[in-house]
């Protein structure tokens, strides 16, 4: 089913490529000739060019069909990467090289990032809730698979293969997609345009979007370049205050949405702040500072990916199952996350291994259920604004995006001079575990607004 397949490799690719170079700096760098602190600065280009990339796709949704736009990520995506290999091939000097490689593998990043929210988009195309549900389940399960197998990748395919022979079978991947998106294209209906009461955002708020987010990562960029406390980076951060505002206003000019999209929002902003305090950063690197191994931390990564999948399956069969439960399973999956941050809060007082390898997969299992559950809840908003349907993984990478960076700022606070990292690791943990306490709030808010103003409209 070229739907299926579309599902996979559009979330999946972007882990799989974002990995790559995540899971060893090092050994990417020696395979690149750069130095190690330059892969540190190509890592925050290809995050700035996933998230730069998916803050347009809202405005590109609303004019462009999702096939379309995946189909010329498809094209670009094959191109850069195919065009690293080349430059792999070719052997240039070191300047160029590390130009090229900058230039194709962020551009490629930003490539394989649109696909996720126009795979999603697709979804909608499904002509039953049984088979949205699965596709949906397939889409949030292909991203905690990619981050399963990268490493796995990188360990034994990139120094078998050579980076020429590893990014030609990248260009191969997005080439598969482009075919199964050419299949679809003869049996596929079009989703339906948005009404004049769905809420379809105005050019300006879009704009005003895309400019806050790239000041935030010019803002974020020379915080970690530099210093958060630098001139520069003080000038950035009152652009980026200015922007904000912008948008704020534009926002506020908007007329109420209807019920069903001012709920999905609601539910956008849950997934949003739960990707802000479960990054996963921050608790591996207390465990390497801890002295605990490398393949002690890549394992535990390992069982946290291999949760994540089996927590989207799960929420996938049981809204299947019981779909009237949805609100009952948001609450659950989002208590069984806060259990698994909760439980990093003591890992400074003690040194338990086992707990140590199994506290990020009850994180993971709860995160990933309610991922997949809010791209459930949101669907049938955004079958009348398919731009809706991108919001998902916008909310996910943003929210992944921001929240390490605030949470890197709030630990440079909690370690000022003459405070211990344990106090430190301590008071991270627990702001993370607080954020998500926010979840339950915002997933009842969004289902009793729902409810009321659906009330409203029936009489």
């Amino acid at each position: 089913m070229a739907l299926a397949g579309i599902a996979l490799l559009g979330n999946g690719l972007k882990a799989v490529v974002t990995s790559t170079v995540l899971v060893g700096e090092a050994q990417f760098a020696a395979f690149l000739a750069i130095p190690v602190e330059h892969v540190a600065t190509l890592m925050e280009a290809i995050v700035a060019g996933m998230v730069i990339a998916l803050a347009a796709i809202p405005l590109l949704l609303q004019r462009f069909h999702a096939r379309a736009l995946a189909m010329a990520a498809c094209v670009v995506a094959i191109l850069s990467f195919g065009g690293f290999a080349l430059v792999d091939r070719l052997q240039p000097s070191a300047w160029q090289r590390e130009i090229a490689t900058f230039a194709t593998l962020t551009v490629g990043a930003g490539a394989v990032a649109c696909l996720a929210p126009a795979a999603q988009a697709l979804v909608l195309t499904w002509p039953t809730a049984a088979g949205r549900t699965t596709l949906t389940t397939l889409w949030t399960g292909a991203a905690p698979g990619g981050f399963l197998v990268a490493p796995q990748l990188v360990k034994y395919a990139l120094p078998a293969a050579g980076l020429a022979g590893y990014f030609a079978a990248f260009a191969v991947l997005p080439l598969a997609l482009l075919a199964l998106l050419l299949a679809l294209g003869l049996t596929l209906r079009a989703p339906p345009a948005a009404g004049a009461n769905d809420a379809a955002l105005p050019t300006r708020v879009l704009f005003a979007f895309i400019a806050v987010v790239v000041g935030f990562e010019v803002w974020s960029t020379l915080g970690s370049v530099t210093r958060y406390l630098a001139p520069a980076t003080l000038a950035a951060l009152l652009a980026l205050a200015v922007l904000a505002a912008w948008l704020g206003r534009a926002v506020r000019a908007l007329p109420a949405p209807g019920a069903m999209v001012g709920s999905a929002y609601l539910l956008l902003a849950a997934l949003f702040v739960v990707n802000i305090a479960t990054t996963g950063f921050f608790e591996a690197a207390y465990l390497t500072q801890r002295f605990h191994d490398e393949a002690f931390v890549a394992d535990r990564s390992t069982i946290a990916a291999a949760a994540q999948i089996a927590g989207t399956f799960a929420a996938g069969l049981l809204a299947h199952r019981w779909p009237a439960a949805q609100r009952l399973l948001l609450q659950g999956f989002a208590t069984i996350t806060f259990v698994g941050l909760a439980a990093y809060v003591p890992y400074p007082w003690f040194d338990a291994r086992t707990f140590f390898l199994w506290t990020p997969a009850v994180t993971g299992f709860g995160s990933a259920g309610l991922t997949v559950l809010v791209c459930l809840a949101v669907l049938p908003a955004g079958a009348r604004v398919p731009m809706l349907a991108a919001l998902p993984s916008i909310a996910i990478m943003l929210g992944t995006e921001f929240g390490l960076e605030a949470l890197q700022l709030l630990f440079a606070i909690a370690t000022l001079p003459g405070t211990a990292y344990a106090t430190g690791y301590a008071t991270l943990f627990a702001t993370q575990a607080a954020i998500v306490l926010a979840v339950p709030w915002l997933l009842a808010t969004a289902f009793r607004r729902g409810a009321a103003e659906g009330a409203r409209s029936d009489a």
